[in-house]
């Protein structure tokens, strides 16, 4: 009796940090309207496409399917939350895989905690991304490799494996770096059995299938099909190739403000796992699967680098508590249990200063109405309902039938909040696509919503300053 009450003592505070993390995403979600590809991503559900006509390096046919699903079923509230949701089976796949190489009760409900709790997890699950759904998917596959229970037969876990590659890599290509490690295992150990995991993938990647035929009727053949969904088309000087982005160490000095942010996801046990390495076989795969994904996402230059990082974070974040608890001596429980708080605690702590004015962090040379920079990507704990004040201005300053052009990043507020049922009647434009702006300027209006990367727009119109943005007037 003694036994089982110190037993549920001994996880009692793991299991509420895991239930109140997983909670405190939900409240801190950003709600239906959303900045830049946040935005467009909400904005995309609402169109009722449920298969993407294109295999490029920035579609994601099933993250595009489920959406849309969702959309259509129960609104951009709900849709808004799907992230936050999603914790709840990942929080399930990290116990049950935790277990699997070795974690107690315990370790496995703090890697939960963890994870959650880790900056560039807990930041997407607020927000319209496709990377928590991709993570669930690939945390999964490598589950069923190290599961603690041996029910399913070899041939029917290696098939599921190849279904849930397949599911995986039909939302992100980073499937291929993350389960790379796990592939070399299961090649060596089933040898040519590893064969039925390709009938699973095809399986999984069906959903893509629509793009890759229309892809095909539209003259490209398999071979350039595959090379431009990896790595974005041949030519590195065009702007949908991304491979001038990666690995480009020599850029991240230039670009630290971003490494910055991807180093905020190893405060915690996350960076003991990243820096021991792992005795265990099993944390040795998983050490590997997450080293692989850190190198990717650190050198990869685009700005959101640190949202790349989400499944090397979720595996050291199972790794990290592990280790921690074995260099810890028996009566540091405390610590161990309080390590998944650490990186909030510190995030909020330096947050509190910033916004004291006792220190000064970089911001965004071109900031955007509503939103601190420093508020929106470091303190995701926060709620940041930034892109729906800059929406609710627009609904007092431009009409119905107004034409509203913007760059990308307001595009998303713009075109969310339009899918949601605010800024009825308006025509949204970018600024490098916009046309026949004179025939709004004789109507309703036409506003421009920065003068940011649209000073061609700006150069051709005398500007009015509204509280925010301009209204645009003739020369």
């Amino acid at each position: 009796m003694v036994a089982v009450v110190r037993y549920r003592e001994s996880i009692l505070i793991p299991l509420l940090l895991a239930i109140g993390a997983i909670l405190a995403s939900f409240l801190a979600s950003s709600g239906p309207i959303q900045w830049m590809d946040n935005g467009m991503f909400l904005a995309d559900a609402s169109q009722g496409q449920y298969f993407s006509q294109t295999l490029g390096p920035l579609d994601h046919p099933l993250y595009l399917f489920v959406t849309t699903a969702l959309f259509a079923g129960f609104g951009p509230y709900v849709l808004s939350f799907m992230n936050s949701l999603l914790l709840i089976p990942l929080g399930w796949a990290i116990y049950r895989l935790a277990k699997g190489v070795g974690a107690t009760n315990q370790q496995a409900l703090l890697a939960i905690a963890a994870a959650v709790l880790c900056h560039c997890v807990f930041w997407v699950s607020t927000k319209a991304e496709v990377y928590v759904l991709h993570t669930v998917l690939v945390t999964l596959a490598y589950m069923i490799q190290f599961r603690d229970k041996q029910r399913l037969g070899v041939l029917p876990a290696l098939f599921l494996i190849g279904v849930l590659t397949g599911l995986a890599a039909a939302i992100h290509q980073l499937t291929f770096i993350v389960l790379f490690p796990l592939y070399l295992q299961l090649l060596w150990q089933h040898k040519a059995r590893i064969l039925i995991t390709i009938p699973g993938f095809v399986l999984g990647f069906a959903v893509a299938i629509p793009g890759i035929l229309n892809e095909m009727q539209g003259g490209l053949g398999l071979i350039d099909i595959a090379h431009r969904y990896l790595i974005g088309i041949p030519d590195r000087t065009a702007e949908q190739s991304w491979q001038g982005s990666l690995f480009r160490f020599d850029e991240m000095w230039h670009e630290k403000n971003s490494v910055v942010l991807l180093m905020l996801s190893l405060i915690g046990p996350q960076l003991v796992g990243l820096l021991l390495f792992p005795k265990n076989p099993a944390l040795r795969v998983l050490w590997a699967a997450a080293i692989m994904d850190f190198i990717f996402a650190v050198s990869y230059n685009v700005t959101d680098r640190f949202t790349f990082f989400l499944p090397g974070a979720v595996l050291l974040s199972i790794i990290g508590v592990i280790q921690l608890q074995a260099l810890l001596p028996r009566n540091a429980a405390g610590l161990v249990n309080a390590s998944p708080v650490v990186a909030p605690v510190v995030i909020l702590a330096v947050f509190a200063v910033y916004a004291s004015g006792g220190v000064q962090l970089p911001i965004h040379k071109e900031p955007l109405p509503f939103r601190d920079d420093i508020h929106y990507f470091m303190a995701p704990y926060l709620t940041d309902r930034s892109a729906e004040e800059f929406v609710r201005s627009y609904e007092k300053s431009a009409p119905q039938g107004a034409l509203i052009i913007a760059d990308w990043t307001p595009n998303g507020a713009l075109r969310s909040a339009q899918a949601s049922g605010m800024l009825k009647g308006r025509t949204f434009e970018s600024c490098d696509e916009v046309a026949n702006i004179d025939e709004f300027l004789k109507g309703p209006g036409a506003y421009l919503a920065r003068t940011s990367y649209c000073g061609m727009i700006a150069d051709r119109f005398t500007l009015e300053t509204l509280p925010v943005g301009y209204e645009l007037r003739a020369k």
